[in-house]
């Protein structure tokens, strides 16, 4: 007795699954093509087969569910005419119903089919960047092949990233053919990158009040510089004190606020980010990476619910390396983690990592931030989290959630051989799939790094007055590229004229009133005469835009009669800066210390005179009594 089946499939951003009930009772294959307009419209057209591997049940009709809110033109056919389909779009998927015109009836009866629709989630311009993203094939059994072919418009630029790597990649009547087989697809999407850079223009607005009855000193966290962006400032007013580096290379802009004062700080600039690293030869001192291990607050790490996790998350892959027992740390947390939008609507409380792990269906980026960053530190991998903005022209399937401003978490893992490697757990689960481990794409723009603590700094459009709602973060794509350089003054201060005998400090001011970053570069001091009593070299370390750092030399003469004059030369980072000074005697020819000299001297016979007068006197009445 042959017996019917509905044959359910589930597509998760064009992935097909079988049901379970009908796993084993079918063998499909695949022959998907992404053809991409210069509009960026996708055209999917899938050639599917069943083939009856029994000779009990048949198909009548295929269901699908396809992770994507924007679906249209299905068209569906089987060799005997087109077929019939229904298609409903709920929350971020779509789901299409197809009925068969003949049943798959009879042990290796086949059907082929065709399935053709257009989209326009999986190609997208963020500014200068053409980004393409398919999703890896979720785990189906009886899947005897699965060929994806994706065509490109040239004028989408070069193609500066792809992973995986394509089998084959071709050029004809203007488009770029990438060609992946099964076996790449099985562990991951493609992610797939046009352009070299994305650019960002921004206006962040900071509020600042002190509510303390005495004046404070605090500060600012500014869009830094990171191995994968640039950052230029074209204004901060009102100006800083001064803008430091903090361990985890956040740039702090300070300032002195009187009792009850507000200010607004105004900040503009333009960032760039790069697709790879500029780091060449990564390298993170042994007590960050004990720091980057560390447990905070929300990274919970030597929880035995966090542990007993990893080693159930670990057990399961068996990883030779950092990077395979990172991905299945953040394929474990994208699978288990379960996205809520509903948290979205009023004010958003932080869970942390072990509530995370108890609360699986309460997720936002947060969540999924620091549940990865947790379970990785606890395999002694160093992590941290990146606030920032994260660029998106559909925020259902790309959401950003952590204020009203906007703002987005992701948290990036350590590599000896890699340096800092960026993921985003929160898209690939919302995405249904898109690749966002092997490679990140442009358009997650850094404000913050927390790495040394899980609170602080704060992210720009935190900065709020009590009870204020305003938007203070506001990032346009941008097509003007920028040369960001740093110009450096210098101040050199040292006393004048130089008493021969006596140390000397000679304090060197380096101030950056460029539009970018200092980098850290040898600081060197020579005199003709002049004895250096710290001949070593100093390293500048980083010196942000509006930023200022000081160092200080110590001098001595060889005698306290050297009179001559010096200059003492100051070398940092190929630039040379020159003091003229005068050495003097300290004891000739100077009135002052001569006077200073003759007033000791009169005040030490005083003083022994006295002494004496008073030692002569007792004497004498002591002789007297006896």
């Amino acid at each position: 007795m042959i017996k019917k089946i509905t044959f359910l499939f589930v597509l998760l951003a064009f992935v097909w699954v079988p049901k379970a009930f009908a796993a084993n009772e079918f063998a499909t294959s695949y022959d998907i093509v992404y053809d991409i307009d210069e509009n960026g419209v996708t055209t999917v057209t899938e050639k599917i087969t069943l083939r009856n591997l029994t000779s009990e049940y048949y198909a009548n009709q295929f269901k699908l569910t396809i992770g994507a809110t924007e679906v249209s033109d299905i068209k569906v056919s089987d060799p005997s005419g087109p077929l019939s389909v229904t298609s409903e779009q709920k929350d971020t998927s779509t789901t299409i119903e197809v009925k068969f015109n003949q049943q798959v009836a009879g042990l290796g009866k086949t059907l082929s089919w065709n399935l053709s629709f257009k989209s326009s989630d999986f190609a997208e311009k963020s500014g200068k960047i053409w980004e393409v993203r398919v999703p890896k094939i979720s785990s189906t059994s009886n899947l005897e092949s699965y060929n994806l072919t994706i065509s490109v418009p040239l004028g989408f630029g070069d193609l500066s990233s792809v992973s995986p790597l394509p089998k084959n990649r071709s050029i004809s009547a203007g488009k770029i053919f990438l060609n992946f087989d099964m076996s790449q697809l099985k562990s991951s999407g493609v992610s797939a990158s046009f352009g070299t850079n994305q650019l960002f223009d921004f206006n962040l607005t900071y509020h600042l009040q002190n509510t303390n009855l005495i004046p404070i000193l605090t500060n600012i966290a500014l869009p830094p510089d990171t191995p994968f962006q640039d950052v230029i400032f074209q204004r901060i007013e009102p100006k800083p004190l001064n803008v430091t580096v903090d361990p985890d290379g956040n740039y702090l802009g300070w300032y002195k606020l009187a009792r009850g004062e507000k200010i607004d700080v105004k900040v503009s600039g333009s960032a760039k980010l790069y697709s790879n690293s500029k780091v060449k030869n990564p390298y993170l001192p042994e007590d960050l990476k004990n720091k980057y291990t560390s447990a905070d607050k929300y990274w919970e790490k030597d929880n035995p619910q966090i542990v007993a996790k990893l080693d159930e998350i670990l057990k399961a892959g068996e990883p030779q390396n950092t990077e395979e027992k990172a991905k299945l740390i953040f394929h474990f947390v994208v699978d288990f983690l379960k996205y809520d939008s509903k948290r979205l609507e009023g004010d958003i409380e932080r869970l942390g990592a072990v509530t995370a792990l108890n609360n699986p269906e309460q997720a936002v980026c947060m969540e999924f931030t620091d549940l990865f960053i947790a379970l990785t530190r606890a395999a002694n991998i160093p992590a941290r989290e990146l606030n920032g903005y994260a660029y998106s022209s559909n925020n259902t399937l790309r959401p950003s959630s952590l204020t009203k401003d906007i703002l987005h978490s992701w948290p990036e893992y350590w590599d000896d051989s890699r340096g800092w490697v960026m993921v985003d757990p929160t898209w690939e689960n919302t995405t249904g799939g898109v690749d966002y481990f092997n490679k990140l794409d442009l358009n997650h723009f850094v404000f913050v790094v927390k790495g040394t603590s899980s609170q602080e700094p704060i992210p720009a459009g935190s900065y709020k007055y009590q009870g204020q709602d305003s938007n203070d973060v506001k990032v346009t794509l941008s097509e003007n590229d920028f040369l960001g350089k740093a110009q450096i003054e210098e101040k050199i201060e040292v006393s004048d004229p130089i008493f021969a005998g006596f140390p000397v400090t000679v304090k060197l001011k380096l101030t950056n009133t460029g539009n970018g970053f200092y980098s850290s570069v040898p600081v060197t001091i020579t005199a003709d005469k002049l004895i250096i009593l710290n001949p070593e070299s100093k390293m500048s370390g980083l010196i942000p835009a509006y930023g200022a750092a000081s160092y200080d030399f110590k001098f001595r003469t060889k005698s306290l009669f050297d009179s001559y004059d010096d200059i003492i030369t100051i070398q940092a980072g190929g630039q040379k800066y020159t003091k003229q000074v005068t050495v003097k005697p300290f004891l000739l020819f100077q009135p002052i210390p001569m006077m200073v000299g003759i007033i000791a001297v009169l005040m030490a016979l005083i003083y022994f005179g006295v002494l004496g007068t008073h030692l002569y006197r007792f004497r004498f009445s002591k002789r007297k009594k006896s």
